[in-house]
Parts: structure tokens; sequence; C-alpha cells
């Protein structure tokens, strides 16, 4: 028995530094891909490309639609970039008459920012 419980102390004790050091997932965006959310009361009306600096929306309808949004910047780790730090982002809006669409060339806030996220709605 002395053997034994010579032999699963150390693997015990292996075990639970094995899982002390393993790190958790982390759920901050990573990447240059920037990140496109729509809601879904919008998202059949409406074609969205996403690139590094630019940023194109289309109206796809015979409608003029009011789109509303809200564009973050992140740093490589994740963090978000402002321009300003006291920035708290309002949600943001434009029209688009029917089928046109808008470009935006997207000038990031510090040197940092690598990717953005982006959210679009419709009206509410």
């Amino acid at each position: 028995m002395k053997k034994l419980r010579s032999f699963w102390l150390p693997c015990l004790f292996a075990l639970v530094l094995t899982a002390c050091a393993n790190n958790p997932p982390s759920y901050l965006p990573k990447g240059t891909t920037p990140i496109v959310n729509v809601e879904a009361q919008i998202a059949q009306h409406i074609r969205v490309e996403a690139k590094p600096k630019l940023l194109t929306v289309t109206n796809q309808t015979p409608n003029n639609i009011n789109v509303w949004y809200k564009l973050f910047w992140y740093d490589k780790d994740g963090v978000t970039q402002t321009f300003d730090a006291n920035d708290k982002t309002q949600w943001l809006n434009f029209w688009l008459a029917p089928q046109a669409k808008t470009e935006w060339h997207l000038t990031p806030p510090t040197v940092e920012s690598v990717n953005y996220r982006v959210y679009l709605r419709g009206n509410r």
C-alpha cells in the first residue's frame, strides 16, 4: 500500500501542476481579419465587405435603408484602441439609397491598431 501511495502522490502532483500551467482560452479578437456583426433584421438587405483598411456596405433593396453602426479598433492582443481615452462610442447612422453602396477608407486610431470590429443594425 505504501508503494502505491508513493507512486500516485507524485502523479497527482504532476497533474495539478499541468492543469495550472495551461493557459485559458482567450476570447479577445486577434489577427488582422476585420470582424463584422450584422443584426438579423438588416442582414438580408445589405452586403458588407470588410478589408483591413476599407469597409464597403451595399444596399441590396429597392428602398432607402437607415443603417446604424459602431466601429472599434483593436491592437494585436485584442485590446480596444481609441483616438481618445474617454471615448464612449455611440451608435452612428447613415442612409443608403436603393442599390447604392458606401465605402469607408478607415484610419486606425493608433499605430498599434491592427484590426477592427463593426456592428451593423437597422433602425429601431
